[in-house]
């Protein structure tokens, strides 16, 4: 571990049993609270007025390749599939990654497997590998979206400039978007394109959010008890330096 000092390797321990003892709590069934995030509440939402209009659903799992984003971006995509596959819709998966593609495949399987709706849409249809240049990426999902009338445009994951390119197309379309992404230099794009944006640290609680694993809950959880006592001790170190220099500030007046 690199600068493995003391210090650091009991604050490793700590925030260590820290994760690991909330998901054991959440393996037992206590309830751990989840703070509510409107942007992630109203995909069931835009999911159910897709319906009503009769009109695709599109999840962009953005362009992660294999990485921690791209399993929140696939978690989300299990539960998005789940809730179309009871109201007979497709969703349709624009991939930039061939990794990413074989993963998005058995997310989307699996969700209209277990809501018995297995063979109703073509996996060749409905999730296509499109390109992973940026440019030839955000042009095919612009034209994806047009053609098909997507109803609900649902943005999970990593972008470059391709995401206003994909936002406007969306929002030409008419569709409902919610955009959630940790990558922060393209917040401002989305808020002024999407209907609602989520980002930073919110793109990672998405994947607990819907599926209540414990093992995803338990450690959401437990970073937040880390968190605490990260700040505990700015606050503690703030003023035992303020303290500190008073004390030479006093002795020098004295002198």
């Amino acid at each position: 571990m690199e600068h493995a000092s003391a210090p650091v390797i009991i604050l490793f321990v700590l925030f260590a049993a820290f994760v690991l003892l909330q998901i054991q709590r959440a393996r037992h069934g206590a309830h751990i609270f989840l703070r509510r995030i409107a942007g992630l509440e109203v995909i069931d939402d835009a999911i159910g007025r897709a319906t009503e209009q009769d009109r695709p659903i599109m999840f962009n799992p953005g362009r992660d390749d294999l990485s921690v984003n791209l399993f929140c971006s696939l978690s989300v995509l299990g539960y998005v599939t789940r809730k179309a596959a009871k109201l007979n819709m497709p969703v349709n998966v624009p991939v930039s990654m061939p990794l990413a593609y074989a993963m998005a495949e058995e997310y989307w399987k699996d969700a209209y497997d277990a809501m018995g709706r297995g063979g109703m849409f073509a996996v060749e249809d409905n999730i296509r590998y499109l390109s992973g240049d940026q440019n030839a990426f955000g042009m095919s999902c612009a034209g994806w979206i047009k053609r098909e009338r997507i109803g609900a445009n649902l943005l999970f994951g990593s972008y470059g400039f391709e995401a206003m390119i994909i936002a406007e197309a969306g929002q030409q379309a008419g569709a409902i978007q919610v955009a959630c992404t940790p990558t922060f230099f393209q917040v401002p794009f989305f808020i002024v394109t999407c209907d609602y944006t989520v980002f930073g640290e919110e793109f990672y609680a998405a994947g607990a959010y819907f599926s209540h694993d414990p093992v995803l809950t338990g450690s959401l959880a437990g970073q937040d008890w880390c968190k605490l006592v990260v700040l505990g001790l700015i606050v503690a170190g703030i003023l035992v330096f303020t303290l500190t220099q008073q004390n030479l500030l006093a002795n020098l007046l004295l002198w």
